[in-house]
């Protein structure tokens, strides 16, 4: 479902080949798809994290950025041309550090919707047909898309998956074998 949120993401965007999307909270379960699959379509991507999750981002082709104060400015740094578009993951004042940044009308955000709303922007609407996955699962399959399982564990371990997921800071997903 996360990568079925950065799909739409681009869609709603529709960004031409060469543009530069932002990605606030790019080191997360939409933003790390998200900056997969708009890879993929050609665009230059500028994305906020913790500096624990920057090789990681680089490491599928974005361009981190650490957040907190002064983000804009390290951001303008990285896309001296501008930002083309964005989704925010983080909202509040991280969505509030960036919106300026962003053309009227390309703004998203998941996060934060009342806020971006404020801001001029919007939430992204969704597509949750079953072309959208069965495109996903083709990615995957193809080996285009990683879906970034990285801790498996046994269904009667469930309390322990989620308390690992809540713990928060989980890098890739927890997934249950049956």
């Amino acid at each position: 479902m996360a990568a079925g949120t950065a799909w739409d993401t681009l869609t709603n965007l529709a960004l031409p080949d060469g543009a530069t999307l932002l990605v606030n909270g790019a080191g997360g379960g939409v933003g790390l798809p998200l900056v997969q699959l708009a890879r993929r379509r050609g665009l230059r991507v500028v994305g906020t994290a913790s500096p624990g999750k920057h090789e990681l981002l680089a490491g599928f082709g974005a361009v981190p950025v650490a957040y907190g104060d002064g983000v804009a400015d390290r951001i303008r740094a990285a896309a001296p041309d501008g930002v083309d578009g964005a989704l925010d993951l983080v909202g509040g004042d991280a969505l509030r550090a960036v919106a300026g940044l962003v053309p009227p009308g390309s703004l998203y955000s998941i996060a934060d919707k009342p806020l971006v709303a404020q801001l001029g922007g919007r939430d992204v609407t969704r597509d949750r047909s079953t072309a959208v996955l069965d495109a996903l699962v083709r990615l995957v399959a193809d080996g285009g898309l990683d879906p970034m399982v990285r801790t498996t564990r046994p269904l009667d371990e469930a309390g322990a998956a989620l308390a690992l997921v809540e713990h928060g800071h989980v890098t890739g997903k927890v997934v249950l074998v049956l």
